[in-house]
């Protein structure tokens, strides 16, 4: 059987590598149509010509970008009727009716551009030369700076890149971050590795989310990953980590009719159905509804697993005037599946270092379906933005997140030899986890003499609250992988709980920050970002409901400072900058052996980068190169003093290393993002056991690249291919460093077919069937391949 799956593998890969050249030397010339041309000059109200604008004809994968006179010209465009689109962040889009007519040049004059601070998000574009290009966005930096000008990196995945790959899940579109390594939370959260540090929880639309946040990447325009501690604008909470913070902008209204049906099939009984619908709902356009929805169900390679999750994500835009605009949106997500974790137990007997040496079948599995997770997400959002004047505008933001566990059965696989196995389960029924954040941002972009500053000052309220219901972890039983394994019961589980009993508690927090930051421009070229928060927090600690008591009690008082420099050797081209930047994590009181109390100061990291960022060639080629250096202060340990374990505070690590993103267009169709990063993460100073190690699932080397081609000529206009992958280097499996978890390859790839009514799609994952497991220990899927058919309407 392993000769026959080998055998037809190879094939498969044969003919897809076959299908990729017949198309690409398979180009022909147009039929007899006739065709006219369109050319034109784009400016702002004041006259001012305006470079870099995207002019697409709607309907088509026609496209140009204006230059530094604001001037473009649009080839090959048939006879007859067509809207021109013309769009650039900053500025309100602009649609005008031209008649072409077949070979002559239509000269279109007037095309004016209104002002307008908001992101140009649900504009579909496709430019044959910027597919992957960087979006700019006002909530890396909480006010409008291009990433030319930001001190700080940070790597976005668009939906155009999500629609080619055909993402069905978060870690698909982490893979397109340099040095992100997805991981996972049992509770039904992903996240990533960044920089060594990880973190399973994004933000929403730059907010805090609850503890589980399931989603769909449906409701998403694009993924932003901010690299480095970023605690001064964000805050200290689960959402961020040392090594950076990862934003979800999810789809906002636009004033256009539209939307899009997709079915998606694939291995292991995948089927997928997504909807997006918009709709102006008055004729003044200014009251606006758009609709995702989305329903999955798959089974598993393995011989137990499932997954079943559906989403409805309604959002509502009320623009009442040219200075005043509410928000509203959400996503209401339930899921159901199983949870296939692993951990490795007492090492002492188990002689195999690494995941491949096991001797458990991948595809076999120690648990079954009744083991599963029932559980639900409810985000409601809502933004009201007013413009004072052209200098400044007032951002109110608001969130509520609430996730829940109907049923949530955590189980642990211990092995205790190469072919014993204790399972181990902890039963979490009913949980809820919740956070509500307002915030109050005033953002300002106005000259003090010749020095132009743009600053936000800003105020927010974090909540925290979770109720726990749960046993402590309990053996199940213990079996032999080499011999029949008895049933894993959800039903005896529930009866060893109820016989043990439940722990109940309960847990709120509350925070305050205040902050401020200035990009101060003392030339055109030379820029100093200056930042600076201070954060309260404060808890009663867990309360405990069967003794009615708090225990945890603190507060705490935290500053984060920013500085960055940006210094444009070449204008909106090349960029050289530096940053320190710092994030710190609240830590509550510890009780020592003998009673006394150690009151803990916030644990802090100071990051130290330089690098340069270009966008070059007539924007075909753009990119960033970091140097990064993160000290970790204040870190507890254990410290055995008279035979007793003490908690100590003077713990250390450092992470360093460099990263390196090239997005670059050097033919029309032909697109290109690559990435490569080199991290090394260490406990500097730390208890005996774990100092001078390595943090676990961090591995040295990281690195991505997906090549995109679309024809845009001929009989074949709109056929594409994508190819790329990712190397995930060799990291460790748990903190002594003695157990491996391996590097792996994967080799994606896929064929698309794009009209302006329909896409189809074929996508084929693991390529080379590679054997890998995430940083939880779970087998990853195997080589599988998708089907996707899009009507656009």
């Amino acid at each position: 059987m392993s000769l026959l799956f080998k055998t037809v593998q190879k094939r498969v890969i044969f003919s897809i590598v076959i299908i990729v050249l017949g198309v690409l030397f398979s180009i022909s010339s147009r039929g007899q149509v006739t065709f006219g041309s369109i050319s034109g000059i784009v400016q702002d109200s004041s006259g001012k010509k305006l470079e870099h604008a995207a002019v697409t004809v709607k309907g088509s994968n026609l496209s140009a970008i204006t230059d530094s006179k604001g001037s473009f010209t649009l080839n090959s465009i048939p006879s007859g009727n067509a809207v021109l689109a013309i769009l650039k962040v900053g500025f309100r889009p602009l649609e005008k009716s031209i008649e072409i007519v077949g070979g002559e040049t239509n000269v279109i004059t007037n095309l004016v551009l209104s002002e307008d601070i908001h992101e140009l998000d649900e504009v579909e574009i496709i430019i044959g030369r910027q597919k992957f290009a960087k979006a700019e966005s006002d909530q890396v930096a909480r006010m409008p700076l291009k990433n030319m000008e930001n001190p700080q990196v940070y790597n976005v995945v668009g939906k155009e890149l999500m629609k080619e790959q055909v993402v069905m899940e978060r870690s698909d579109m982490y893979r397109n971050i340099p040095g992100a390594v997805p991981n996972f939370s049992a509770g039904g959260s992903q996240g990533l590795n960044i920089r060594g540090f990880s973190n399973t929880n994004g933000l929403r639309n730059g907010m805090v989310t609850s503890a589980i946040f399931l989603l769909n990447p449906i409701i998403l325009e694009r993924l932003e990953v901010l690299r480095g501690p970023s605690g001064t604008l964000f805050g200290s909470n689960r959402n961020t980590s040392f090594g950076g913070v990862y934003n979800y902008v999810t789809k906002k209204p636009y004033e256009t009719q539209g939307g899009e049906l997709t079915m998606t099939v694939g291995s292991y009984n995948l089927s997928r159905v997504t909807a997006d619908i918009n709709t102006p709902l008055n004729e003044k356009k200014n009251v606006l509804f758009r609709l995702n929805t989305a329903w999955q169900s798959e089974g598993s390679f393995q011989d137990q697993g499932f997954a079943k999750i559906y989403t409805i994500a309604p959002s509502f835009t009320y623009k009442v005037n040219d200075k005043l605009e509410f928000i509203v949106d959400a996503d209401f997500t339930r899921g159901n599946y199983t949870n296939l974790s692993t951990a490795i137990g007492n090492m002492t007997n188990v002689k195999v270092r690494n995941f491949k040496d096991f001797k458990l079948p991948y595809n076999r599995s120690l648990i079954n379906n009744s083991a599963d997770i029932e559980n639900g997400v409810n985000n409601v959002q809502g933004r009201m933005e007013y413009k004072f004047s052209d200098k400044w505008k007032s951002q109110t933001n608001f969130l509520y997140s609430e996730g829940y566990y109907k049923d949530f059965i955590w189980t642990t696989l211990s092995y205790i030899t190469d072919s014993t196995v204790i399972r181990q389960f902890r039963n979490q029924t009913p949980e809820t986890f919740g956070n509500i954040q307002a915030q109050q941002n005033f953002v300002g972009d106005f000259k003090i003499g010749p020095f132009r500053n743009r600053v936000v000052i800003g105020f927010d309220y974090n909540k925290n609250y979770n109720s726990l219901n749960r046993t402590a972890m309990t053996n199940y039983d213990t079996i032999n992988i080499n011999k029949p394994v008895k049933d894993y019961s959800a039903d005896k589980i529930n009866e060893i709980s109820s016989k043990r009993g439940f722990s109940a508690t309960t847990f709120k927090s509350e925070s305050f920050g205040a902050y401020i930051s200035d990009a101060l421009n003392f030339t055109p070229n030379l820029m100093v970002m200056l930042s600076l928060r201070i954060d309260k927090y404060s808890t009663k600690g867990n309360y405990d409901l069967a003794t009615g008591k708090y225990s945890g009690t603190y507060e705490q008082v935290s500053l984060s400072p920013k500085l960055g420099l940006v210094y444009q050797l070449v204008q909106d081209k090349v960029t050289l900058f530096t940053n320190y930047m710092n994030g710190f994590v609240n830590l509550g009181p510890v009780t020592q052996p003998d009673n006394t109390v150690l009151v803990l100061n916030p644990q802090y990291a100071n990051q130290l980068e330089a690098g340069v960022k270009f966008d070059a060639i007539k924007n075909k080629l753009a990119g960033s190169i970091s140097l990064y250096d993160i000290s970790v202060k204040n870190s507890t340990r254990i410290d055995v003093i008279n035979g007793k374990n003490f908690t100590v505070q003077d713990g250390t690590q450092r992470s360093k290393g460099y990263e390196l993103e090239l997005i670059a267009n050097p033919v029309k169709g032909l697109n290109i993002i690559a990435g490569y990063a080199n991290n090394e993460n260490k406990y500097t100073k730390a208890s005996v056991a774990i100092e001078n190690k390595y943090v676990t699932a961090s591995p040295k080397h990281v690195g991505n690249l997906w090549v995109s081609y679309t024809i845009f000529n001929g009989v074949l206009e709109g056929v594409g291919l994508g190819l790329g992958g990712n190397y995930v280097g060799e990291s460790w499996f748990e903190s002594s460093n003695s157990f491996v978890l391996p590097s792996y390859t994967l080799l994606n790839a896929s064929v698309f077919y794009e009209r302006p009514k329909y896409r189809i799609t074929l996508k084929g994952n693991n390529l080379l069937n590679e054997h890998y497991w995430n940083p939880t220990g779970t087998p990853q899927k195997p080589i599988n391949f998708l089907a996707s058919v899009a009507y656009k309407f």
